[in-house]
């Protein structure tokens, strides 16, 4: 009996201890459950949230690219458009907002000669297109300034133009001719009488002003500046020219040449605009050495004409004469010589053939105002109907010209600075010393 009261005490005594460790293990497996429970909560929160933060900065940078992408659009968008117009030789949104654009920014550049705007463009184009054409430009010129009415002014303000321009270089011929005649030693011309042309005057005698069939020989002095102009061409012959004028003559030289320019895009860059500057700026300029050509030959855009002007067009060649004319005219006013390069042999095809093309208007224009014109093809040993890299020096080969079938190897750009050097005739100043 006693033993079977002591065993129900201890049974009695051990029961609530074991209860206290069941409650203790459920605690404890609570515990363990929840601490497991609650990194796996906190990582599917960490989780969401992170995915929300990325798709958010996401979408904050598209937006931000896409903000960035519209304001630089707007910022650059004629430099866009212009170079749209060189690659591609054609506008890009169909329109004539190009066109419009193109006219604000003729006129406030002053790229024409006057300042008149034709009221009715199409009709005046297409009656000058073949006024242009005539090689007897000069003197039908000067003779429409005289005998046109007041009817044919306003139908035709494109002859207004050219007639302006070659008025002035009647004029300033003499003056260029009498004072290169002196500067070379030349005895000078008999005096010949030159009748003054008044607008109320019906006729004018053509015989009575001299016409220089040959350009008077290119000189300069020590005092003088030769002003170099033209394309990646240029870029290339220019250093070698202006190290040789100043190693032997001590004569300076400005270099202007700019790569992928030439006078079809006056809006990419406007060279007679800043042939003028340059000679208004800085009248020691006696020489103006230009070489351009390769970026021209594709239709261009035409102020008052929503389509493109088609490459030899007539409407293209009148506006591209009346470029080259420009130039030309500003050497007359500021009594400077030209020498014109022409542009050699071109590998590709289509190319030599607009090479062909543009060199017969250089040509032209040269002779009208007895400037010079340099050919190229001898010098680099091609001609336009077979091309070549290379020239025959006794039994070697010198290569001229680079694989890309334009541009000139060092060899050929030294042999064209030589050629453009033995055509200046360097003069010393009196009382002066010369290198």
């Amino acid at each position: 009996m006693k033993s079977k009261q002591i065993s129900l005490k201890n049974r009695r005594r051990n029961k609530p201890k074991k209860n206290g460790q069941q409650v203790n293990l459920l605690k404890n497996s609570t515990q363990k459950q929840s601490t497991e429970y609650k990194p796996k909560i906190k990582a599917k929160v960490s989780k969401a949230m992170i995915s929300d933060d990325a798709s958010l900065s996401s979408k904050y940078i598209f937006v931000l690219l896409l903000v960035t992408a519209i304001a630089l659009i707007a910022i650059y968008y004629n430099s866009i458009l212009i170079y749209c117009q060189q690659t591609y030789h054609s506008d890009i949104f169909n329109t004539g907002s190009l066109t419009q654009v193109t006219e604000q920014k003729d006129s406030q550049e002053s790229i024409e000669i006057t300042s008149s705007t034709p009221k009715d463009a199409t009709k005046g184009q297409t009656d000058v297109n073949h006024t242009i054409n005539n090689e007897s430009l000069l003197n039908q010129s000067a003779k429409n300034s005289v005998i046109n009415s007041s009817d044919e002014t306003d139908k035709n303000p494109k002859i207004i133009r050219h007639n302006k321009i070659y008025e002035q270089l009647n004029v300033i011929k003499q003056k260029r001719s009498e004072l290169n005649r002196k500067a070379a030693g030349i005895p000078p011309l008999p005096e010949q009488k030159i009748s003054v042309v008044k607008s109320e005057s019906p006729k004018i005698d053509h015989q009575d002003i001299p016409l220089i069939h040959e350009p008077l020989p290119i000189v300069v002095t020590k005092n003088d500046k030769v002003f170099f102009v033209g394309d990646s061409l240029m870029q290339g012959v220019a250093p070698y020219v202006k190290k040789m004028l100043f190693k032997q003559y001590k004569v300076e030289s400005l270099d202007l040449s700019k790569q992928s320019t030439g006078l079809a895009y006056p809006n990419a860059f406007n060279w007679p605009k800043t042939i003028d500057d340059n000679l208004i700026a800085d009248p020691a300029i006696k020489l103006l050495v230009v070489f351009w050509g390769p970026n021209d030959p594709w239709d261009f855009p035409v102020k008052g004409y929503a389509k493109y002007a088609k490459f030899k067009s007539e409407l293209w060649e009148e506006q591209y004469r009346l470029r080259i004319a420009m130039v030309l005219n500003s050497a007359y006013e500021h009594d400077v010589q030209v020498l014109w390069l022409a542009v050699p042999c071109m590998r590709k095809r289509q190319l030599n053939e607009g090479m062909i093309y543009l060199n017969t208007l250089y040509q032209s224009e040269l002779e009208k105002t007895q400037q010079h014109f340099l050919s190229t093809n001898q010098l680099l040993g091609c001609t336009y109907e077979k091309y070549s890299n290379f020239i025959e020096s006794g039994k070697d080969k010198i290569k001229v010209r680079v694989d890309d079938g334009v541009h000139f190897t060092t060899a050929g750009q030294k042999i064209l600075a030589k050629a453009i050097m033995e055509k200046i005739i360097f003069k010393q100043l009196e009382g002066g010393d010369s290198d």
